[in-house]
């Protein structure tokens, strides 16, 4: 977050909901990706999903959310 942005209550409250959400989604998608029930997540050769995953280490490729998604 901008540190201008954290002086602002409102702001920072929000951004601080917005955060908790995200890493929300993150959890769901490592569930999923542990669930053997679930088809396309498990076996050999299948990788875990990790795309839209909001939080990443650095050096890690294709995760994060894009700036744009094509449909």
């Amino acid at each position: 977050m901008e540190p201008a942005w954290g002086e602002d209550p409102e702001i920072k409250v929000a951004f601080e909901e917005f955060r908790g959400r995200l890493m929300e989604l993150e959890g769901t998608i490592n569930e999923r990706n542990g669930d053997i029930n679930l088809k396309n997540r498990n076996g050999a050769g299948v990788v875990p999903y990790n795309l839209l995953k909001p939080f990443w280490k650095d050096g890690d490729k294709e995760k994060g959310v894009p700036y744009s998604i094509s449909i």
